[in-house]
């Protein structure tokens, strides 16, 4: 009887920590996720930014001819 207590205990010891392990993974990853949506928020913010420069200051360069035509 002893000998069942002591595995089950075991198995208990075993899964508690398997669990704290699991549970400090997802808050990693978590927090990873967070981080890569706000630098993903910051480069949608420069792309449409330079977006907008290149629109305003490019179209004249973009309709004019090269020298040697």
């Amino acid at each position: 009887m002893d000998d069942r207590i002591n595995d089950l205990e075991s198995r208990i010891a075993f899964q508690e920590h398997t669990i704290q392990e699991l549970q400090d993974l997802i808050a990693t990853h978590q927090k990873q996720l967070y981080d890569m949506e706000e630098a993903m928020k910051v480069m949608a913010r420069r792309i449409s930014q330079m977006s907008t420069a290149s629109t305003g200051a490019g179209n004249s360069n973009d309709e004019e001819r090269p020298p040697h035509y």
